[in-house]
């Protein structure tokens, strides 16, 4: 039985070493083109983590949402964007939307050696005096914590006739209807 990667050891990870991780990754892009972010617009939201078809489990698994701004003339934003996107595919990001216009920016990239997907973009309307960093982190697991096995689905199998020949009388012999919760 299969359960589809749903157990796969998750990487481990404290909420402050996520929100490391992101920060670093944010002020290397932005010193790559000389710029500082500004601390008074940070924004960072840790959310419970569900599987992709919404389990959920108890262990204390976590993803962070981390995004902060950084003052540079409108006019620069595509021109900024350049060795960001240097950097970013040498440490083997995948490049995954790029726009650039000199008053209008957007990148979005997935990889490095955590997995993130950080994008950066002008902030608000054309002319903004910011551009805009954002990491999503995947799902981390807390340090010391024994990760939860989330239950797989029930297995997609015909009936089995049984071995005892008076039972096979009682087994289902024509196709299952999905209407019907006993097939």
């Amino acid at each position: 039985m299969t359960d589809s990667g749903k157990n796969d050891p998750l990487p481990v990870k404290s909420k402050d070493g996520a929100e490391r991780t992101a920060r670093a990754l944010i002020d290397s892009l932005a010193s790559q083109y000389g710029l500082r972010v500004d601390d008074k617009t940070v924004d960072k939201e840790f959310y419970e983590c569900f599987g992709r078809n919404h389990e959920r489990a108890t262990d204390g698994r976590f993803d962070l949402s981390y995004a902060v701004r950084a003052q540079i003339p409108g006019a620069e934003h595509g021109k900024a964007l350049r060795p960001m996107r240097k950097k970013l595919e040498a440490e083997g990001y995948k490049i995954l939307g790029y726009r650039e216009e000199p008053s209008q920016a957007l990148m979005d990239a997935k990889g490095g050696s955590d997995n993130l997907f950080i994008s950066v973009d002008s902030y608000g309307r054309r002319n903004s005096n910011a551009l805009v960093f954002s990491v999503e982190t995947p799902c981390f697991l807390p340090p010391g914590v024994k990760q939860e096995q989330v239950s797989a689905p029930a297995p997609d199998a015909d009936p089995v006739t049984p071995k005892d020949p008076r039972l096979a009388l009682m087994a289902p012999t024509g196709p299952s209807r999905p209407d019907n919760p006993f097939g």
